[in-house]
């Protein structure tokens, strides 16, 4: 029904009469995967091949209303949501001046190097971005962006300022707002984001734990304070990112490093990066990716100082009650801890302009929890029209 519903949207707007010049482009990117050994997971796949944890499939359509004002609509099917097809993207520009714009309803975040692609695998050399960077809850906010592009001499450089909300399930982003900067200087490229919101995540569970916990605030009144630390309720949030990049044409590297921190939330901020190289030979793209990610549970252990792990009220039920409590939140402090890296060999071969085929081989360890590492075989197939 979604699909249907999607399609019927996208003929109206091809329909609507006011729009007089339409262009349609699509992508796709057919993705399998497995995990070489039966008792590994990673990124949606496990040891039986499979294609629905990164495929993707999308549609877009553009229609300028005027000489400054256009509808831009995307419809994405994710083999992650069986296929169903969605309006992702579906926003009006208005052309300010030859060189700034301004758009409004449901765009992209500018958040990363290769947001604005993120989805069109034929735009970059892996099969999907590195996760350890990438891997974030929101790819997309309703709002506005303001986007200006010029030239300094010979850099071109572009900012973009942008702010509204977000949301995936359960998760919010309100008051979220942010600053782009990008500047290119022939094959050097530089980027910038600095970004800040109010995030939430409510759980019941952990909603459940705090209460239970509170019911001790007349003998332990700093419980109150640890309680409103481990409820993830508009705390301040910032994320910031940084890329480099040299392309050459004959060979390329760059690098992209984020860092995201929770003010008085029951989750570790992280810093994460990559390193890529690759070197082209015609149509073959051989390339290699390092990736890490680190997250420090001392940011969430910390709230419990000045906490009292057990109690002595004379009565055995409630000592015994407050002492699991207390248990339970330096357990959910301590998982915060996170230490992953991978590395990726890949090789791209461009059959045609548009389409493109790929191989990768990555080898994820996870030095917190061993059980955790895997080796993920992917081939994949990326189309643009």
């Amino acid at each position: 029904m979604k699909t249907k519903l999607a399609l019927l949207s996208v003929a109206s707007l091809l329909a609507m009469p006011a729009v007089a010049d339409i262009k349609i482009n699509g992508f796709a990117n057919l993705i399998g995967g497995m995990t070489l050994d039966d008792d590994e997971v990673l990124y949606g796949y496990d040891s039986d091949f499979n294609f629905d944890p990164a495929s993707v499939f999308g549609l877009q359509v553009r229609g300028d209303v005027s000489e400054k004002l256009s509808a831009t609509a995307q419809l994405v099917g994710r083999g992650s949501d069986d296929y169903d097809a969605s309006f992702e993207w579906a926003y009006m520009t208005y052309a300010l001046s030859n060189n700034s714009s301004i758009s409004a309803g449901r765009i992209r975040m500018p958040l990363f190097k290769y947001s604005a692609s993120l989805d069109v695998g034929y735009s970059y050399h892996w099969i999907t971005p590195p996760d350890s960077v990438y891997g974030v809850p929101f790819d997309n906010m309703d709002g506005v962006r303001y986007d200006y592009t010029n030239y300094y001499g010979d850099w071109e450089y572009s900012v973009q300022v942008f702010g509204g909300r977000a949301e995936s399930g359960p998760i919010e982003a309100e008051k979220l707002v942010g600053l782009t900067f990008e500047a290119t200087l022939d094959w050097f490229n530089i980027r910038s984001i600095y970004s800040h919101t109010e995030y939430s995540a409510p759980n019941e569970d952990l909603i459940a734990l705090t209460n239970a916990f509170n019911q001790f605030s007349s003998v332990v009144p700093a419980v109150t304070a640890l309680s409103n630390n481990f409820l993830t309720d508009e705390d301040s949030t910032q994320f910031i990112e940084l890329a480099v990049s040299i392309d050459k044409y004959d060979w390329f590297i760059g690098a992209e490093y984020t860092q995201i921190d929770f003010d008085g939330a029951p989750i570790a901020g992280d810093a994460s990066w990559y390193v890529t190289a690759g070197m082209r030979f015609g149509k073959f793209t051989p390339h290699i990716t390092y990736e890490y990610k680190d997250a420090d549970a001392n940011d969430v252990l910390g709230y419990l100082n000045g906490i009292p792990s057990t109690i002595a009220t004379g009565d055995a039920v409630d000592d015994a009650t407050y002492s699991a409590l207390y248990q339970n939140f330096a357990e959910i402090a301590a998982a915060q801890e996170v230490g992953t890296s991978a590395v990726t060999l890949g090789l791209r071969y461009d059959v045609e302009p548009g389409f493109a085929l790929k191989s990768e081989v990555t080898w994820y360890t996870d030095d917190v929890n061993e059980a955790n590492d895997a080796t993920l075989l992917r081939v994949g197939a990326s189309y643009t029209f």
